[in-house]
């Protein structure tokens, strides 16, 4: 993927750059797809959000906004089920007053999932031993 970027900002095709840890190859490549953007004098913005896209933000020297997208004051933001169990959420109220979020604690992602909440949502399995 890092090669498709960078061939926009070769091309003058962009002025700044975007990247998504669940479409370009994850945390690794999201920060690869930063580095270059970096090189190339210009900004990486993380589209919608996330515990991997707070993390990746907190990690790199380029990027200035936090994408807090599919929010309204009387809407809650349907991309951000309930799966959480440690009151993590990408919900308008997780903003503080200075307009910050807070990067995840703990190991991996800082997140704590609630198992019996994702359960809700499955409605497939399929088991391969």
């Amino acid at each position: 993927m890092v090669e498709a970027h960078t061939d926009m900002a070769i091309a003058e095709a962009t002025d700044f750059w975007r990247a998504d840890p669940e479409y370009d190859g994850g945390i690794t490549g999201v920060m690869k797809v930063a580095h270059a953007a970096e090189g190339f004098g210009m900004d990486l913005e993380l589209h919608i959000a996330g515990p991997a896209q707070r993390h990746c933000m907190a990690a790199m020297r380029n990027s200035n906004f936090y994408e807090m997208g599919l929010v309204h004051p009387k809407l809650s933001n349907i991309v951000n089920p309930p799966i959480y169990s440690c009151g993590y959420s990408d919900q308008l109220d997780s903003i503080d007053a200075d307009g910050y979020v807070e990067v995840p604690k703990g190991p991996g992602l800082g997140v704590e999932y609630d198992w019996n909440g994702i359960k809700k949502f499955q409605y497939d399995e399929v088991v391969i031993k």
